[in-house]
């Protein structure tokens, strides 16, 4: 039996709205310096580990462009940027700070509470999730048997691992680090190999 695609998830590098407490979510912001230091360091640690990689997907947003970059530069491979791995798009709300989104805006309590919610011109956490799910699904599929690398983003990929290990949105509250590694598996069953490795990011 053929063995199961490996996707080898990557949470982009530190931007600026990382270091502020702010959401960024459809906003395009570049890297920080240390934020290009961790993709370089994350891109060295991929190919020691998984020199068989065969391709790098990435939302098309900058911050996890360039460090898709980083990566497709030393393994060599195709580069695929790609508008529904992006980050969770909060419309009117973008830029606001996490704070005014707890305790003015409560938004956190909506999308608790209510799996449609979407702020003005932005997403629901329900289409969210189903958004990165199958894109996560579709890359899988279309690389049987291989390890790939994609490149997202933090909020977006919490919501689609609650979806595709546990079954809701709601159910996975943990969020990788800036340029951690985790490595999911769809066969035969929806499974976590490692979750938000970043031994390769001390120091900086």
């Amino acid at each position: 039996m053929e063995s199961p695609s490996v996707l080898i998830l990557v949470r982009h590098g530190e931007t600026a709205a990382n270091i502020d407490q702010v959401w960024h979510g459809s906003i395009d912001t570049p890297l920080t310096p240390r934020g290009e230091r961790q993709a370089a360091r994350v891109a060295e640690r991929i190919q020691l580990e998984f020199p068989d990689a065969t391709a790098v997907y990435s939302s098309d947003l900058q911050r996890a462009r360039n460090t898709a970059r980083a990566i497709r530069n030393l393994l060599d491979v195709e580069h695929h940027a790609q508008a529904d791995l992006r980050e969770y798009d909060l419309g009117s709300w973008e830029g606001k700070t996490f704070a005014e989104l707890h305790h003015e805006l409560e938004f956190f309590r909506h999308i608790r509470s209510n799996p449609d919610f979407a702020p003005h011109g932005g997403e629901s956490p329900q289409s969210v999730a189903e958004r990165l799910s199958a894109a996560l699904r579709r890359i899988a599929d279309a690389h049987p048997g291989e390890r790939v690398v994609v490149v997202t983003h933090g909020g977006a990929l919490s919501m689609a691992m609650g979806a595709i290990l546990d079954g809701h949105y709601q159910q996975w509250h943990a969020v990788m680090a800036n340029c951690a590694i985790s490595e999911l598996v769809f066969e035969p069953e929806p499974a976590l190999l490692s979750f938000n490795q970043i031994e390769h990011l001390e120091n900086l």
